[in-house]
């Protein structure tokens, strides 16, 4: 009895380790681009929204977590992504792995990876000043000039 708990302590233990170190190799660029942000902007404004918008997607994720065990009226998927997309998808990766919600639907992950990519790549973006954009922007000028 005593070894089992030992043995799910450790598996708790190492999915937690895990799930940290995913979330800041994932976030390193946002959050690059987070710091970079505040240096020409007013800090208080800019970290209060992303605050702000992972404390709604941390309850929109809990409170249809609770939805789904009662049977009730569900959040859409839509929305939770909308609020990951908004920037708040660092803290429904947290969420979702403390709530254990949508972990194992597929469909989602993948658009919800999907989303955590694009924000690193627009992140990558902002901290090179728009550079791979405005080649891309150049190079479609000149094709339809």
């Amino acid at each position: 009895m005593k070894r089992t708990a030992e043995r799910r302590n450790r598996r708790s233990t190492q999915y937690w380790t895990t799930a940290i170190v995913v979330a800041l190799l994932a976030s390193g660029l946002p959050i690059a681009a987070l710091i970079k942000l505040c240096s020409s902007n007013n800090p208080k404004y800019v970290l209060g929204y992303i605050v702000l918008i992972s404390l709604i997607t941390v309850y929109i994720n809990w409170s249809d977590k609770r939805k789904a065990q009662t049977d009730s009226w569900r959040t859409p998927e839509n929305t939770l992504h909308l609020l990951e997309l908004a920037g708040g998808w660092a803290a429904a990766y947290f969420a979702q792995r403390f709530f254990r919600h949508k972990t194992s639907k597929t469909r989602y992950q993948v658009t919800f990876w999907f989303i955590a990519v694009i924000q690193n790549y627009v992140a990558l973006e902002y901290l090179l000043k728009w550079r791979f954009s405005k080649d891309v922007y150049s190079f479609l000028k000149t094709l339809f000039e």
